[in-house]
């Protein structure tokens, strides 16, 4: 059974807190009543600027993602050139919303399929340099596409630097790295650090659709 707990007298008396709390929170804001009409103000604009920039950044969105189809459009007339000159125009245009990273990386491949292999590091070195907060998968896509337009230079070690980097992160493009990157060694002259890639790659990836090719190498 509970143990009972006595009042006295005083205690009954006593004010209870909350209302005396409240009580002097009533009686400031009726003393400082043009300050507190100025606090409801500020935290109404607060609330709507926040609400307009959301609209804004979403409208931003809608457009960037509007501008990017058109572009993507020319990479099905097979001129890389001008989808390479669309898609890079329209992640410059759009820096800093979702679509600049992905139009980049399109246009720097479409320069490359083109045959400009320095416009497409001239983007990947832009791109590069703002991808730190990237998913895994778009920074292994930006090495493997960078890799491939050194490979188009002929720089061979710089290329299996790149591909190495892009094989050590997480995503889809981890096979096409390794074999890239044991492609330039063996270009480069190291052929026994690209026969270890090769034959790493084969045990790796069972499924691999290139795995006769890359037996070949063994």
């Amino acid at each position: 059974m509970a143990e009972k707990v006595r009042l006295r007298r005083k205690d009954i008396k006593r004010p209870d807190e909350f209302i005396t709390l409240t009580s002097q929170a009533v009686a400031w804001a009726k003393e400082h009543q043009q300050l507190v009409t100025w606090g409801g103000v500020a935290a109404i604009a607060i609330i709507v600027a926040i609400g307009i920039a959301a609209a804004y950044r979403g409208a931003r969105e809608r457009d960037a993602n509007a501008d990017l189809a058109r572009a993507m459009q020319t990479l099905g007339a097979n001129d890389y050139a001008a989808a390479a000159s669309a898609l890079l125009d329209v992640s410059s245009r759009w820096d800093g919303t979702g679509v600049a990273p992905v139009a980049g990386l399109l246009g720097a491949n479409a320069a490359l399929r083109g045959g400009d292999p320095d416009k497409a590091m001239a983007e990947l070195t832009r791109l590069q340099a703002q991808s730190s907060d990237w998913p895994s998968y778009l920074r292994q896509q930006l090495l493997v596409a960078w890799g491939l337009a050194l490979e188009d230079k002929q720089q061979w070690q710089d290329a299996a630097a790149k591909y190495k980097d892009a094989a050590a992160l997480d995503g889809p493009y981890t096979s096409d790295a390794m074999l890239g990157e044991a492609r330039a060694r063996e270009r480069a002259g190291e052929a026994d650090r690209a026969k270890a890639l090769y034959q790493q790659v084969y045990e790796q990836f069972p499924d691999l659709p290139s795995r006769d090719l890359v037996a070949a190498k063994l």
